[in-house]
């Protein structure tokens, strides 16, 4: 008897498409992104279908690392079917069937809870992606948030229309980004869909939001990050002790590719990462991952051991945080030398070089996000700010990230005079920023 459905989610390194890690800044359709394979069973009856996975290792520059990836998935709904059926062993389907169905109920009287303690109102707020890749046009987001008694609606009417470029995205990953967005701020709240039971998701069809096939959405970590900022600006109005100010809002999907002497390819994909926005608490977090996955930065250690790179600098990166009574975590600089004799290519898909991250509660934007590459006449920037697909590099040539901070909570006249001074003495802010954002009264006790 089926009882359920497990799934298994994993981030393959390379699935084909127009650029090595598939992050494809110029695509303007899905068949530029990766190699499309419409559902099919890879096992029958227990029995696995070989030609499928030779088909999907085909389609790779890394099989390698695709059949670990694979493997990896098949493990883990292994090792799921067993402790499902370890505990229906034990329990019975009917008592976890009641169970389960106890838990979404839960969760929503939760939810509905908490919005009882929110006052009623309507809020809106707006905030932009640089461009799409294609065209150099600034994209809106938007959302209004209201709050009826123990109901919420999000309502993204009024954002931009789908775009010729990869930073659409599907409808589902909107709907599951605003809960992504609402378990941040309500964190204690059970993870099951009884949380979204009291909260109405409006997605205008005709949006970015909600794109159709074969609308390119590769770049999607980029458009669910600025919506998760939009919700946290809105929710700012209404209480804006729930919410931190916006992080740096982009995983600066950075791919260099190339191949070694013995002409085997190589392909270093990472994202790397940022400052987090302040609270009502405490300063943000410096150097962060993106808020949207448990997936954390490669070391630059491992980077180098398996990819022909250096890393000149891996550092915070100073005034990069917004002000505030508490300031936003830092940014940070990456620069990243090829030491490949055959050189290499390189592809950048970021965010947040035009568009601030914002404060709030009074709190200051952070830095921009800053992408240069070396050429033999110096340094160059991407014509799109933000997105570059096919940057050669030869041996000794280097890119360099500067990825934003956070933004501030709270007004910057309201942060200690020590505070400020412990932040310039450690090199987070430089004197000159401090005396800018803060005034120069932080220095009477200094002396």
């Amino acid at each position: 008897q089926l009882f359920c459905y497990l799934a298994s989610v994993g981030h393959w390194h390379d699935v084909g498409g127009a650029v090595p890690g598939n992050y494809n800044p110029a695509a303007t359709d899905v068949f530029q992104e990766a190699f499309n394979l419409p559902p099919v069973k890879l096992a029958r009856a227990g029995k696995v279908n070989q030609d499928i996975i030779d088909i999907l290792m085909r389609n790779t520059r890394l099989p390698q690392s695709a059949m670990g990836d694979l493997n990896g998935q098949l493990g883990a709904l292994d090792l799921g079917v067993k402790r499902m059926d370890e505990l229906l062993d034990e329990y019975g389907g009917a008592t976890i069937t009641a169970a389960l169905e106890a838990l979404g109920h839960r969760a929503e009287a939760l939810m509905r809870s908490e919005l009882t303690e929110l006052p009623d109102g309507r809020w809106e707020a707006e905030d932009y992606l640089d461009n799409d890749g294609i065209n150099d046009e600034p994209l809106k987001i938007k959302i209004a948030l209201e709050i009826k008694n123990d109901t919420m609606l999000l309502d993204f009417t009024g954002s931009a229309p789908q775009c010729a470029g990869p930073v659409n995205i599907a409808l589902p990953t909107a709907v599951a980004t605003a809960y992504v967005a609402i378990k941040h701020v309500f964190p204690a709240l059970p993870a099951n869909a009884g949380v979204m039971r009291p909260i109405e998701v409006v997605v205008p069809e005709d949006s970015l939001l909600a794109a159709k096939f074969p609308a390119p959405t590769g770049g999607y970590t980029e458009t669910i990050l600025r919506m998760i900022d939009v919700v946290f600006s809105a929710f700012s109005q209404a209480a804006p002790e729930r919410v931190v100010a916006n992080a740096y809002g982009t995983i600066n999907a950075l791919s260099i590719a190339g191949k070694r002497k013995n002409g085997q390819p190589w392909v270093m994909f990472s994202f790397y990462g940022g400052g987090h926005g302040g609270s009502i608490e405490t300063d943000g977090l410096n150097h962060g991952n993106a808020p949207i996955s448990t997936a954390t930065i490669p070391p630059m250690e491992i980077l180098e051991a398996a990819y022909p790179v250096m890393f000149r600098t891996w550092a915070l990166r100073p005034d990069s945080a917004g002000a505030g009574a508490h300031r936003g975590g830092l940014g940070a600089i990456y620069e990243i030398e090829v030491l490949e004799e055959n050189g290499a290519e390189a592809f950048l898909f970021g965010e947040r070089g035009s568009f601030a991250p914002k404060g709030i509660a009074g709190g200051g934007d952070a830095a921009l996000n800053v992408f240069q590459y070396e050429q033999d006449d110096g340094w160059h920037s991407p014509p799109l700010t933000s997105k570059m697909r096919g940057i050669n590099l030869k041996a000794g040539q280097a890119v360099r990230l500067q990825t934003p901070g956070g933004g501030g909570y709270g007004k910057a006249d309201e942060r200690s005079h020590a505070a400020i001074a412990r932040d310039v003495a450690r090199g987070l802010v430089s004197d000159v920023e401090a005396d800018a954002v803060y005034g120069t009264n932080w220095r009477e006790g200094t002396a």
